[in-house]
């Protein structure tokens, strides 16, 4: 009788500690939105991964609204945006586009490059585009003239510039707006500091993209 005492107070004492660890589980920001959402918010990453579409920034949108108690419609319509804004990246940046790249162009899109721009960009040299793109996107956030920004940027990616030309273009700018220069004339000056190099481009650049390429936007 002891040793059956015995072993439903072990029992008991494991199951406590089961319990109690359970409990110190954190629990996932997630949980807070309704079922329905949060199906949906489900049906909407399976969607990404079969494209091949990085998840993590669709995931990031979500939390992003709850940690701002968001209401869940809101929630979920920034997921889809977002979510949009990463297909059409990869269309037009290519399958073999990296995440970085197509979170940068992601964020092109939405302060205004087309997909065109995108797709004409990446046409025009072998190279990686993070750099190029996070820098095209400061730019326009800071004032430069959309165009005035794409196309130096293009001409610059084109000729052979590196991640440390764009990196010194954008601290040069940067600078230059804060000291009071326009900004799309602090963008024209600093970029004529920069040489040509590198390789000839892939193809030869073709003006601003026709509308066959913007038509699907």
């Amino acid at each position: 009788m002891r040793t059956f005492v015995g072993a439903l107070a072990l029992t008991s004492v494991a199951l406590a500690a089961t319990a109690g660890a359970q409990d110190a589980l954190p629990v996932s920001p997630l949980s807070r939105l309704a079922p329905g959402t949060r199906y949906s918010y489900e049906l909407i990453l399976d969607s990404a991964r079969k494209m091949g579409i990085p998840t993590a920034r669709l995931e990031s949108r979500a939390l992003e609204g709850i940690a701002k108690r968001a209401v869940d419609r809101r929630i979920l319509d920034a997921v889809r945006n977002e979510f949009r804004a990463l297909r059409e990246a990869r269309v037009a940046l290519g399958p073999k586009a990296s995440d970085d790249e197509l979170g940068a162009a992601a964020s092109a899109l939405r302060v205004g490059i087309t997909a065109g721009e995108l797709s004409q960009l990446s046409r025009s040299r072998q190279g990686r585009l993070t750099v190029p793109l996070v820098v095209l996107v400061d730019l326009v956030s800071r004032a430069v003239p959309k165009d005035t920004a794409y196309q130096t940027i293009f001409s610059l990616y084109r000729a052979g510039a590196g991640d440390e030309d764009f990196h010194g273009l954008w601290r040069g700018v940067e600078r230059d707006i804060v000291s009071g220069t326009d900004p799309g004339v602090a963008l024209l000056n600093r970029a004529r500091e920069i040489p040509a190099r590198g390789p000839p481009p892939v193809s030869p650049p073709s003006g601003r993209p026709d509308q066959s390429e913007t038509q699907d936007r």
